[in-house]
């Protein structure tokens, strides 16, 4: 018969980080200490820092900002600004809204996933670019568009994909 409470291990993450990595996470924790509202700002500075949010990232935030784990991943997973997946160095973005698409947006799509090697929504082995697609980028004007880094590009033609791919490193 358990009547009396139990006393909660201390909370171990289930994956380390490296020690730079974890260093990065409380130096980032260090700089947020006593705002009662810094959840989202700590996870912008850690998805900055590794271009995603580790998982030990999240557990540790939750932990030295006792916040529930299951609380801290809800915000994490809400917001498209972070990524839970790691993403590399360029985020290349294809504007499939309808101007967009009506001007050859999905042949578009298909040729930057021939040129990167992957399809939407995934990392090429390098780590160089991600590939996503967005509803409206807001320059219909320029249908059809494609967004590098935040840089626009438009009315792109489908044998400058390459071209437009290797201004990125």
């Amino acid at each position: 018969m358990r009547n009396v409470p139990q006393e909660t291990p201390p909370f171990q993450p289930s994956e380390g980080l490296t020690p730079d990595g974890t260093a990065r996470v409380e130096e980032i924790l260090a700089r947020h200490q006593g705002d009662p509202g810094a959840l989202i700002p700590v996870l912008q500075d850690i998805n900055d820092t590794f271009r995603y949010l580790p998982r030990a990232a999240l557990e540790t935030v939750a932990s030295r900002m006792e916040i529930p784990p299951a609380e801290v991943l809800r915000v994490a997973s809400f917001y498209n600004a972070f990524s839970l997946e790691p993403v590399g160095r360029h985020i290349v973005e294809v504007c499939l809204g309808t101007a967009c698409f009506v001007r050859g947006s999905g042949l578009l799509l298909e040729r930057l996933e021939s040129n990167i090697g992957v399809k939407t929504g995934g990392t090429d082995p390098q780590g160089r670019f991600t590939l996503r697609t967005v509803r409206c980028i807001g320059c219909c004007a320029l249908a059809p568009a494609v967004r590098i880094d935040g840089i626009t590009f438009g009315k792109v033609p489908l044998d400058r994909t390459a071209d437009l791919l290797g201004r990125f490193e």
